[in-house]
């Protein structure tokens, strides 16, 4: 009877947590990207804070505060206002391509319609409705950012302020949540040093990659005369994201530009500048990160980074690979237990 009585008690114990556990993840479900973000964003500066720990004695309530600070000097203000470039240019080109603005439209343009309408007479290319299009979404994507500021500014602020916390007590919640884990602390233990590990250099990874390769391709856009440099090294950016593609689809229609405005020199360096950026990024950077932390297929990273984007949003190219990396981590973990097993 008593046997009884403590299976009963257990089940109606699990049945109560499973109940207040989904409750607790409704009330959390509009914050899942700022936790997420914030707790990325602590796992890769969770070194500079460890630094800052020691020159200030132990104070964590500083250090926190000062790598808080950090982050917002040389990450969240250059970002908004490169923001605000980025819809400026959309903004100026998307009106300017109903009028004069936009005449290297009109050359992409007349370079394919002509030889196309050798073969196929009746064909025709209005370059303009499709870019139109992109841009549009673009603006009006970035529009609604700027129209809701208050919301964005807000949202930062709960990102920073979470990550004021997740830096200060995340290594006490973690430890408690090793302590408590049905996996038993070992195994757990083994689960959250290959996933801090593999979230490290992957988050790396993709933001410092995409850093790189959007500062290359704007500064050569810029350089070599390409309109609007910042937006379509933007694109170009986002593009060169595809593993083994990307980086070559976003040069080839600047070079192509380049060449149809006679600019010899501009397709030379932007030809040169485009080996050297899928050089350095594509292969000796994301060897180098992702050899690291995350060994499989490009294929999977790729849809990883799509898959993220349509779930989370912008954000996705983050928190994609995020997931995939949380996943690979602890399927290394349970072929490790299985083989000492």
């Amino acid at each position: 009877m008593a046997l009884s009585k403590t299976k009963l008690s257990k089940n109606s114990f699990l049945v109560l947590f499973v109940c207040v556990a989904v409750l607790l993840f409704f009330v959390f479900a509009p914050f899942l990207v700022i936790l997420s973000l914030a707790a990325v964003f602590a796992v890769l500066l969770n070194r500079p804070y460890e630094k800052l720990l020691r020159l200030c004695g132990g104070w964590k309530n500083l250090a926190a505060t000062l790598t808080v600070g950090i982050m917002l000097v040389f990450f969240i203000v250059p970002l908004f206002f490169v923001g605000g470039q980025i819809f400026q240019e959309a903004q100026g080109m998307y009106a300017s391509l109903y009028g004069n603005g936009a005449h290297y439209m009109l050359v992409v343009q007349k370079a394919i319609q002509g030889p196309a309408q050798q073969f196929l007479p009746g064909f025709t290319f209005n370059i303009s409705n499709y870019v139109g299009n992109a841009l549009s979404f673009i603006s009006s994507s970035l529009a609604s950012l700027v129209y809701q500021t208050f919301f964005v500014v807000f949202e930062t602020f709960l990102m920073l302020l979470a990550l004021f916390f997740f830096l200060r007590d995340g290594r006490d919640m973690v430890s408690y949540f090793s302590q408590i884990s049905p996996l038993g602390k070992e195994m757990t233990d083994e689960i959250l040093i290959r996933m801090h590990q593999t979230i490290g250099a992957v988050t790396r990874g993709t933001f410092v990659n995409a850093l790189i390769r959007w500062a290359c391709i704007s500064a050569s856009f810029y350089f070599f005369g390409i309109p609007n440099a910042l937006l379509w090294g933007s694109i170009g950016g986002v593009i060169g994201a595809i593993p083994g593609l990307g980086t070559p689809f976003a040069f080839i229609p600047a070079i192509i530009f380049a060449y149809l405005q006679g600019n010899v020199i501009g397709v030379i360096g932007l030809a040169a500048l485009g080996i050297i950026t899928i050089v350095l990024v594509d292969n000796i950077l994301t060897s180098y990160f992702f050899g690291r932390g995350l060994a499989v297929s490009p294929i999977f990273v790729l849809f990883s980074i799509l898959g993220g984007i349509a779930f989370f949003g912008p954000l996705g190219f983050i928190l994609g690979p995020l997931v995939l990396s949380v996943f690979v981590s602890i399927v290394r973990v349970y072929d490790l237990e299985r083989s000492v097993a």
